[in-house]
């Protein structure tokens, strides 16, 4: 076999610069505290770590996601919060009113405040959220109002989603304003990873999704006993009309319109004990994801942390290789291949 002094030399030189590189990369996993820093490193590990690094992100994101479902449902428990008070009020002044001792003029000077009632129990089934978005329109909820005048029935309201609402348009003089949509549309949000990656038309049973919005039939719609005037849509905001008319005439409250408020009242506290539910669900959902992504860390930092004490010896271990290989270098640099023939 036949060596040259040069290729004798090149070894050393290689040795040294591999020696070198070790203990750079020592040094780079050391002030990083990685383990891994290029695909290179580990290329199988690599894979794993931005695998778990998305999977985590998508967690965070459901987090956002929670976070903002619950805003939204925060907006509509006060909404109904503040109807509920407004429909108490009326409940309790139709309670009054029924009494004989009061006057025409007593009931037409309650029928005033009625008004004010109505107003506010109507800003509330119209009422945005910050995007300017109606929280009881359903899907429509850039139309400009969830409940419109009643075409059949003046004086009284509709909501958008029903027949009575046919005929109105939007203030551009030709945008309908009744949306077939409004009376079932929802929108969820995806707080959670999906067990079927299926959208159903609620969220019942799944729990990686939350509805954020409920269409005005569902929670303002309820079936009366008052004897109305016309066939106006049966909704509270209704009643309180029908109460505020009946009281504006000097006459004592309609039958049936104690009942139907109380009617009103209850299932408005129906819909805000539901709203509290998805509220937890979010918690939970929350909950579970921050467990997983624990779990996902912990793997995480396995693959990519370094462990720093083997770290350390690895690093002595490859700067004492590095000192022997330059100090075996310097001592045959000047030798030639002939003085180990000798």
């Amino acid at each position: 076999m036949r060596i040259s002094t040069n290729q004798f030399h090149s070894q050393g030189i290689n040795s040294i610069q591999k020696h070198q590189a070790d203990v750079l990369e020592s040094q780079l996993q050391l002030s990083t505290g990685k383990r891994v820093n290029v695909a290179s490193d580990d290329p199988v590990a690599t894979t794993q770590i931005h695998s778990l690094n998305r999977t985590m992100n998508t967690i965070d994101q459901y987090a956002k996601n929670g976070e903002y479902a619950k805003s939204q449902l925060v907006l509509e428990e006060t909404a109904i919060d503040d109807t509920v008070t407004q429909l108490q009020r009326a409940r309790e002044l139709s309670i009054q009113m029924l009494n004989g001792t009061y006057s025409a003029t007593d009931r037409q000077a309650t029928a005033a405040e009625l008004e004010q009632l109505i107003q506010q129990t109507k800003n509330m089934m119209n009422y945005r959220n910050s995007e300017g978005e109606l929280i009881f329109a359903g899907s429509s909820v850039f139309a400009e109002q969830a409940y419109v005048e009643d075409v059949n029935n003046p004086g009284y309201y509709a909501y958008i989603g029903s027949t009575n609402a046919i005929g109105q348009v939007e203030s551009d003089g030709v945008t309908p304003v009744y949306d077939e949509l409004a009376s079932y549309g929802s929108r969820f949000v995806q707080i959670g990873f999906d067990a079927d990656n299926r959208v159903t038309a609620d969220d019942q049973g799944d729990s990686s999704r939350i509805r954020v919005t409920d269409n005005g039939d569902k929670v303002f719609g309820i079936t009366t006993t008052t004897a109305f005037t016309g066939t106006p849509d049966s909704n509270i905001l209704n009643v309180l009309v029908e109460l505020k008319n009946a009281l504006e005439s000097g006459l004592e409250p309609p039958d049936g319109i104690v009942t139907d408020l109380a009617t009103g009242i209850n299932q408005l506290s129906e819909v805000r004990a539901e709203i509290g539910g998805r509220q937890n669900r979010i918690e939970a959902q929350y909950d579970a994801g921050e467990s997983f992504k624990i779990a996902l860390e912990e793997r995480r930092m396995n693959l990519e942390d370094m462990d720093l004490v083997q770290g350390s010896t690895d690093l002595t271990k490859s700067q004492n290789a590095l000192e022997v290989a330059q100090q075996v270098f310097t001592r045959v640099q000047s030798m030639s291949l002939f003085d180990y023939l000798r």
